[in-house]
């Protein structure tokens, strides 16, 4: 791979031009011919991505290829947004329900306290009265 990018560049220089290593469209030039996109999982990922709405390379849809990726993007997260209201919504649904069901449950103690506390004193006269019998 290194041969090609020797001959790519080599292709690219003007011999006419004097040689002007601090030039920074050279630099540029190098470091995206030095790029190794098989070791560059995030690249590979976004040019997969890239790949699916940018179909044709002609000058008017790489003008406005920003705007289309904003456009997604926007999209995207309203898009999330929406789930996540949903979500939202859902969990405070679930959230009343829980609510609801421990204040039945604080009830249900309450009342089981005060059927104790009635039947406490209701065998303490049963077990006395058995006891004068």
């Amino acid at each position: 791979m290194s041969d090609t990018k020797v001959e790519m560049s080599t292709v690219i220089q003007n011999p006419n031009a004097p040689s002007q290593p601090n030039n920074p469209l050279s630099r540029k030039l190098n470091k995206i011919l030095e790029t190794r996109l098989d070791n560059d999982k995030e690249m590979l990922e976004a040019l997969k991505a890239l790949s699916v709405f940018f179909t044709d390379n002609n000058l008017r849809t790489r003008r406005n290829l920003r705007g289309d990726i904003e456009r997604r993007s926007l999209a995207i997260n309203e898009d999330f947004a929406r789930i996540f209201k949903e979500v939202k919504e859902e969990l405070e649904s679930v959230n009343e329900d829980v609510q609801a069901m421990s204040t039945c449950c604080e009830e249900m103690t309450s009342r089981l306290k005060a059927v104790k506390e009635q039947t406490q004193d209701l065998i303490v006269k049963t077990n006395k009265l058995q006891g004068e019998k």
